[in-house]
C-alpha cells in the first residue's frame, strides 16, 4: 500500500463516501474490514465489469445480442438452450435512457435490470410489462424531469445498470424470428426518442459475462470499493447501516498495519460468502431451489452469495432453478442410469416454459450423438407412456424402452438444472412438488 493510498484511507476514507454522517462503532478493525468486504463484494464485481466495458467501448447504452442458441462449442458455463441472450450497460449519469421493445406477440422475453449492487430491481418483459410494443425510461436516482407521452418510467436504484435480455426460441425454424425480435431492442437518450434510438447489434459470438476475481486484488480491493461507492451510492435505507465502516478509515497507525488487516479480511469474507450459499436453498422431494432472490436484497451476506457467480440471478417470480440434491456435489454420474417421470397432468406448472438441461461438472454443455442438450416443453418428438406420463431417461447409452425420452449423459460426472420460467403460485408456494430423480 503506497503512502498516497494510506492517506486516502486515513482522511477521506472510503466509508466517508458512503454516508454523510459518520457513526461510531466499537467493532474491531478486523471485523469491520471483513464486513466491508462482504458488503461491497457484488458492487466491486459490477463496477469492474462496467469499467472494463467502458474502456473497450463495448455494450455501453447499446444492446449486443446473441444470434444463435448456446451449444457446447460456445464453451460458456451454465447457459440455457431455450433463449437467446444479450446485454447492455446503461450509464444514467447524464439522465434517463429509453429502452424500446417491439410487440413479441406473447413470446416470452425479459429485460432484467440489475443495479450496481446486484439487485434485479425491475424487469421489462412478458411477466412484468406484457408483450406489446413499448418504451421505458430508466431514470437515475433522484431524477425529476418529464417524459414524453407513452413512455413508462422505471426508477433505477443506481446510476449504472446492467440490462440482460432473454428471448425464447420455440424451435430451430423459429430462430430467425426470435433473432429479428431481439434485434429491435433499442436504447437512446431522451433527445434520441423516438427516431434515433440505437438498435441492438446481433453477434455470432457466444454471449459471456466474465466474472472478475476481485478477491485476488488484496487490499487494493478496498480502494476499488471506495471509488465504486462514489459512482454508485447505496440506497438511502442502507446508508445508516454501513455508516459504522467509517471508523475503519482511522483505525490504522501505519500503512503496513492497514495492508495486513485488509489482506487478512478477504479470505475470511470469501469463506463466509461461500458458506452462505447453503442458506439460500431449500430442498423438497430431492430437489434444491433458491426462492430468496427478491428485487432488493438488504442482507449483505445473502446478496454477496447470490452474486458470487456474477450478476443476473432471476427473482423467484421470474424463474426458479432446481437442482437434484446429489448434484450439489456433482454426485450424478453417467455410470448410472436415472429416470424422471412426470405423471399425467403433473408437468411443472409455469406460465412461460420449463427445461431440463444437462451439463458437465464444469457447467459446460456436453456434446452428444443426437445433439440434445435439454428436454423442454418445446422439444420435438417427445413421447408419452400409455398412461400419458412423460418419462425422461438420463444416461450414457440410448435406452431400449419404448415411450421414453433420452437426455444423453457423459460417461463421467454431470449436473442437471431444471428451469421453470414464470412459475405459477403452486410452484412458488411449494404446493406442487417436483417428482424425484430416481436411479434405476
Amino acid at each position: 500500500m503506497t503512502r498516497r493510498h494510506a492517506l486516502q484511507w486515513a482522511g477521506a476514507g472510503f466509508a466517508a463516501s458512503i454516508v454523510p454522517a459518520l457513526a461510531q462503532d466499537s467493532a474491531s478493525p478486523e471485523a469491520l474490514a471483513e464486513e466491508a468486504f462482504i458488503w461491497g463484494f457484488p458492487l466491486v464485481i459490477s463496477d469492474t465489469l462496467f469499467r472494463s466495458a467502458q474502456q473497450k467501448g463495448e455494450n455501453i447504452n447499446r444492446f449486443v445480442v446473441q444470434g444463435a442458441l448456446s451449444t457446447p462449442a460456445f464453451n460458456v458455463p451454465g447457459p440455457n438452450v431455450d433463449t437467446l441472450y444479450g446485454s447492455a450497460w446503461l450509464n444514467l449519469i447524464g439522465g434517463p435512457k429509453i429502452i424500446a421493445v417491439p410487440d413479441t406477440e406473447d413470446r416470452y422475453y425479459s429485460i432484467q435490470l440489475v443495479d450496481a449492487y446486484g439487485n434485479s430491481f425491475a424487469y421489462i418483459g412478458r411477466r412484468a410489462t406484457g408483450t406489446k410494443a413499448g418504451a421505458y425510461a430508466i431514470a437515475p436516482p433522484g431524477w425529476g424531469g418529464d417524459l414524453p407521452a407513452g413512455v413508462t418510467r422505471i426508477e433505477a436504484t443506481t446510476p449504472h445498470v446492467l440490462a440482460l435480455t432473454r428471448v425464447l426460441v420455440t424451435s430451430e425454424a423459429d430462430l430467425p424470428k426470435a433473432v429479428a425480435i431481439e434485434a429491435q431492442f433499442s436504447i437512446g437518450s431522451l433527445s434520441d426518442y423516438p427516431n434515433q434510438l440505437a438498435p441492438a447489434l446481433v453477434t455470432v459470438r457466444p454471449w459471456k459475462l466474465p466474472i472478475p476475481d476481485v478477491a485476488s486484488r488484496g487490499h487494493e480491493y478496498f480502494l476499488d470499493l471506495r471509488s465504486a461507492v462514489v459512482a454508485n451510492p447505496p440506497l438511502p435505507e442502507e446508508r445508516e447501516a454501513v455508516g459504522h465502516f467509517a471508523t475503519l478509515a482511522s483505525s490504522f497507525s501505519s500503512q503496513s498495519e492497514a495492508a495486513a488487516v485488509l489482506n487478512a479480511a478477504i479470505p475470511k469474507g470469501v469463506a463466509k460468502i461461500k458458506g452462505a450459499w447453503g442458506q439460500l436453498s431449500e430442498t423438497s422431494g430431492g430437489w434444491s431451489v433458491n426462492k430468496k432472490v427478491t428485487p432488493i436484497i438488504h442482507d449483505p451476506l445473502l446478496r454477496a452469495a447470490i452474486n458470487q457467480y456474477g450478476p443476473g440471478t432471476h427473482i423467484a417470480e421470474e424463474a426458479l432453478y432446481w437442482s437434484p440434491v446429489p448434484d450439489l456435489g456433482a454426485g450424478l454420474s453417467g455410470d448410472n442410469r436415472y429416470r424422471l417421470r412426470f405423471a399425467k397432468g403433473q408437468l411443472p406448472p409455469v406460465d412461460a416454459f420449463w427445461s431440463l438441461t444437462l451439463y458437465g461438472p464444469d457447467f459446460l454443455l456436453v456434446e452428444n450423438e443426437i445433439k440434445r442438450y435439454a428436454i423442454t416443453d418445446r422439444s420435438e418428438g417427445l413421447v408419452t407412456k400409455a398412461d400419458d406420463s412423460l418419462e425422461i431417461a438420463i444416461q450414457n447409452e440410448k435406452p431400449l424402452e419404448e415411450g421414453i425420452n433420452w437426455l444423453p449423459a457423459p460417461k463421467g460426472p454431470f449436473r442437471l438444472i431444471l428451469r421453470t420460467y414464470q412459475p405459477r403460485p403452486e410452484l412458488l408456494e411449494g404446493r406442487y412438488r417436483l417428482p424425484p430423480l430416481k436411479t434405476v
